[in-house]
């Protein structure tokens, strides 16, 4: 189980390094979209018309992979964060509830994903004219993400109840 955790935790801090880039990059997109749909509406009053679709798809790549991030730092919100130090049975009880609920909500959004990717597969976006499925890529990539992270969370928190368990018995 240890060198399992110990996997699952450098994909995940590999992945929420990837997701960091990946929101930093979409948030710069956005940022300079938007600041050139402002000089060009405001200085020369000739907006240009991909300025808005474009802020508006790095937001939803900006968006997506920064839950991913917000969840793996555990800066998400949550009712109650498991304490794997102090009661085991509880905190592993409330970390199986929570990933009971993470299953729940993202394996239903995956399995009907690829339909979904395939109708976007065949639109193309106004002004830019790029394929609406490369938009929307991100939904799943992020929410797997996260599948990561919840089981890397998982791994740690059975990891840190078996080793206070196991100094508990030779006490």
């Amino acid at each position: 189980m240890k060198r399992l955790s110990a996997v699952l935790a450098a994909v995940s801090s590999a992945l929420d390094r990837a997701c960091l880039w990946v929101s930093l990059a979409a948030f710069m997109v956005m940022l300079l979209a938007i600041l050139l749909q402002v000089v060009a509406r405001y200085v020369f009053a000739m907006p240009p018309t991909w300025t808005d679709e474009l802020a508006r798809y790095a937001m939803i790549w900006g968006a997506m992979p920064g839950a991913a991030m917000s969840y793996a730092r555990g800066v998400d919100p949550v009712l109650k964060r498991p304490d794997c130090t102090g009661r085991p049975g509880l905190a592993l009880a409330i970390q199986a509830i929570e990933g009971t609920a993470m299953f729940a909500f993202i394996l239903p959004v995956l399995w009907y994903m690829p339909g979904f990717l395939e109708r976007h597969a065949h639109r193309i976006t106004e002004s830019l004219e790029i394929n609406s499925a490369v938009v929307v890529a991100i939904v799943p990539a992020s929410l797997v993400v996260v599948l990561v992270h919840m089981l890397s969370r998982l791994a740690k928190c059975v990891l840190a109840c078996q080793e206070l368990k196991a100094r508990e018995s030779k006490v």
